[in-house]
This record gives structure tokens, sequence and C-alpha cells, in this order.
């Protein structure tokens, strides 16, 4: 019988292999395990129809986010980022069919070409249904970019001011097309730049 078999331990081990107790690792801690939640995140909010549901998911989210950054989102803070994550969400959901949509004061465009638009990105060759799925994925990463960005900001600040600047960093980063639509914010210089450093 193998060493390996004999060593093994299932006690012992968390959900990323991980050594909790004694033995060796039944497999290396995975690398992937940020884009395993990323794809969970995606498919829930592909699902995510009604604003319900839609805001239980923003909220795991930004749970999970502040887990991550090692420290929790102040609820003030969260509650005001799930607002603006909420009209984002919003926006893009309407953009996961691929249909033609008449923006206002344009012509009539595939809503995947909008979506390419808000992120930076294109979805050639990609079949309908992967469309949705990475036009979903773009969004976790901008939601959760902003998430942790609200978690590590200095606590001295307005709840609607790191809301504000963590989705503004977020979008930059995830969601370029985004800029033009969020409100500007006037903050210090230093606490911009204590902000980009810790998400950086």
């Amino acid at each position: 019988m193998s060493l390996r078999l004999i060593e093994y331990n299932p006690e012992g081990y968390g959900d990323e292999g991980e050594v909790l107790l004694f033995g060796i690792p039944a497999r290396e801690p995975s690398a992937s395990s940020a884009e395993v939640a990323e794809l969970a995140f995606a498919s829930a909010f592909i699902d995510a129809r009604y604003s319900a549901s839609l805001g239980m998911l923003l909220n795991r989210l930004m749970r999970y986010a502040g887990l991550k950054a090692g420290r929790p989102i102040n609820s003030d803070v969260a509650r005001a980022l799930a607002q603006r994550l909420g009209r984002v969400a919003s926006t893009i959901l309407r953009l996961l069919p691929t249909r033609k949509i008449i923006p206002p004061g344009g012509r009539s465009e595939l809503a995947t070409t909008v979506a390419e638009r808000v992120f930076g990105t294109e979805f050639e060759g990609l079949s309908a249904e992967d469309q949705e799925f990475e036009t979903a994925r773009y969004f976790v990463r901008f939601a959760l970019g902003a998430a942790r960005a609200a978690a590590v900001a200095p606590k001295s600040r307005s709840p609607q001011l790191v809301a504000a600047i963590a989705e503004r960093i977020a979008a930059r980063r995830h969601a370029p097309g985004l800029i033009g639509t969020i409100p500007p914010t006037y903050p210090g210089f230093r606490y911009r730049r204590a902000v980009r450093r810790t998400v950086a």
C-alpha cells in the first residue's frame, strides 16, 4: 500500500488541501480558489434577475472581499457601496442577452457591443452563452475590486465617500467604460493615494 495513502488523514486538511493538524497535504494549496469564487459569483449573477436576490449576492460578494482583504467592510460603507454596485449590476444584467438595444440618442447595437465598451474587452468568437458568462465575470471582478478597495480604505472618511472612491478605483481597472457615468469625487490627495496603494 502507498505510504501516501497510509499518511492521509481527511480530518487533518482544510478546503484548500492545507495541513490543519498533521501529515502531508492531499494536494497542493490551490492558486485558483479566487477564480473558482469568481466563477461561482458570475453564475449567481446571471441568475440574479430580481432585486432581492441581487442584493443578497452583492452582500455575499462584499463579505467575501472583506475576508480576502483581511478587513471586513464597515456596515455603513457596505450599504453605500451596495447601492452603487446595485445600479451598475442592473445595467449589466440588461446587457447579458445578445440582443439589439437602443442607447439614448444612439443607433441600435448589440448588447454585447455595449458590454465590450464598458469593460474594455472583446467577446468576438464566443458563443452567446459564453459572451453572457464573460460579461458576468467582468462585472464580478469590478464588484470585487470595489469591495476590496472599500475594505482597506481609511475608516475616518464618510461611507458615501469611501463607496464612491472604491467604485471609481475599480472602474479604472476593470470597467473603464463606466468612468464617465460615475459622479466625480474630490477627496484629498493623500487619501486617494493611500487607497490606491492598498489595492495595487
